[in-house]
């Protein structure tokens, strides 16, 4: 069983998407619990259709001028997202999610939880749809930039994600060839010290086109570059199911060969479709916190309330933590 907070006003849809993809979650797992964070005048009328297993707690929302990081560290705040921190800090939910800002994420997580020696700020992490399996991605845009300690801190923290696996993860660094003599400097310094690590099964490098196909366990990367890869492939893919969308209409034999191909396509489509993976972990701290998509539908704020689940099971947090410990036992050298 997960207890998970839930920011009602975070993302760009707030309160309107965020009730009933919650409402329609805890009603289709009755075994974990919700606790809705909001601002009840905006939510009233949902109140009287939600499932047993949700619980509300009262809050105000959060103010353009209070996304301002040091005001959010100076003054105690009172916004939907900082009470689903308090709850969290004070262990009375497992974890939170939340679509709101990940600058404001990351400045409260600082404010009431605590980070590991190693990381200075939390590590966006998550799975991402690939042709024949998910694979960890990391960092998606937490820091814009990484040194090749930063960089071997994201792949310890992607192995311990992983060290559930029979066999040691697979893991490569992403690059713009594969080429040992190719990337900037910090890069190639990580490359050399990966090579050495006996509880990963370094593949080296591998380029953007490499990420999709399934074949790793974990990609590590700069946060800038993360990002960049992900929201591009989410825009390729829409482009490419909106092609198919509109070809499918565009005469009545058209239509009809779409109604016979649909459950086919659909089949076909849905490992890639964004939507499923929504959904990131901001790894690095005693906090588990997971992150959705600002523009999220009801569909992918599901998929992020499954992931925050799943996380919770399997003491992500905690198993993180171990795999940076260890980075500092056994390979301080690198450090």
């Amino acid at each position: 069983m997960a207890r998970i907070a839930i920011d009602l006003h975070g993302g760009d849809f707030g309160p309107s998407i965020i009730i009933p993809s919650s409402f329609q979650f805890f009603r289709d797992n009755p075994q974990h619990y919700g606790v809705l964070i909001g601002d009840s005048r905006q939510y009233r009328h949902f109140v009287h259709q939600s499932p047993d297993n949700i619980e509300w707690i009262e809050s105000e929302t959060l103010g353009d001028a209070a996304h301002k990081p040091s005001k959010l560290l100076r003054q105690e705040g009172f916004s939907s997202i900082e009470i689903a921190y308090k709850v969290l800090s004070r262990k009375d939910v497992d974890v939170l999610v939340s679509a709101e800002h990940t600058g404001v994420l990351m400045v409260l997580m600082a404010k009431y939880g605590a980070m590991h020696s190693l990381v200075e700020r939390p590590v966006l992490v998550s799975w991402v749809p690939a042709q024949s399996k998910k694979t960890l991605m990391l960092d998606l845009g937490a820091s814009f930039n990484a040194n090749h300690v930063q960089l071997l801190t994201y792949a310890a923290i992607g192995a311990g994600l992983l060290q559930g696996l029979d066999q040691a993860p697979s893991l490569a660094l992403l690059n713009v060839g594969t080429e040992y003599f190719k990337g900037p400097t910090e890069l190639r310094l990580a490359h050399t010290r990966l090579e050495h690590w006996r509880r990963i099964d370094y593949r080296g490098f591998v380029e953007a086109s490499d990420v999709f196909k399934g074949n790793l366990d974990i990609v590590v990367c700069d946060g800038f570059t993360g990002n960049s890869i992900i929201k591009a492939s989410e825009g390729a893919v829409n482009l490419v199911l909106d092609v198919i969308r509109d070809q499918f209409s565009k005469s009545w034999l058209a239509r009809v060969a779409g109604w016979f191909l649909r459950s086919r396509l659909q089949f076909a489509l849905r490992p890639l479709d964004p939507r499923n993976a929504n959904g990131a972990l901001l790894a690095g701290s005693d906090l588990s916190v997971v992150k959705s998509h600002g523009n999220a539908g009801e569909r992918a704020f599901m998929a992020a309330l499954d992931q925050a689940v799943g996380l919770h099971g399997n003491r992500a947090v905690q198993s993180v933590w171990q795999a940076l410990d260890r980075l500092l036992d056994e390979d301080l050298e690198a450090i």
